[in-house]
């Protein structure tokens, strides 16, 4: 059996060379060729052509391999839906940003002044109401309408932007 092993060995450049054309990755050859020779030491009898033998074992283990990787990288019945990326949603979420600054900041200033106070700083509107020299009725008038203003401006801006798509 050693020289089974050793008469191969001599001849590893043709069942390199061999394996080579078989596989796609230069990885993929060492390890069929370390395979390949530890399958050949653990047959029993005299081998008459150790050569061909080689190609034919590394043959099957290369088979054995594309098995094996097809099972692993079979499609899924119910492959999950993935309508955008991950940077398509952060680019969106940037220009929502973008987008209600401008709106916040085309606001008459006081509004806009409330507006921060409330929903970016998070005061109360009793301390909005004292620190601006504002009543409560005017506060929340202030609040009312910038976000009817935003919310009616954003869907504004939103489908000029799938038109444009």
């Amino acid at each position: 059996m050693k020289d089974t092993i050793l008469s191969t060995t001599v001849y590893s450049h043709s069942l390199r060379s061999y394996i080579r054309k078989l596989v796609s990755r230069e990885s993929d050859v060492d390890d069929v060729i370390h395979d390949t020779y530890i399958k050949m030491a653990g047959v029993k009898q005299s081998i008459e052509e150790p050569v061909h033998y080689a190609h034919r074992v590394a043959k099957n283990i290369v088979h054995d391999m594309h098995r094996q990787q097809f099972r692993q990288h079979q499609v899924l019945e119910d492959e999950p839906a993935c309508d955008k990326s991950e940077l398509d949603d952060v680019m969106e979420h940037a220009q929502r940003i973008e987008f209600y600054q401008r709106i916040v900041l085309r606001m008459p200033k006081i509004r806009r002044e409330v507006f921060i106070l409330y929903r970016v700083k998070g005061r109360e509107k009793q301390e909005i109401a004292q620190q601006l020299g504002l009543s409560m009725d005017s506060v929340n008038k202030h609040i009312t309408r910038a976000l009817t203003t935003l919310k009616a401006e954003m869907a504004v801006l939103l489908n000029e932007k799938k038109g444009k798509q």
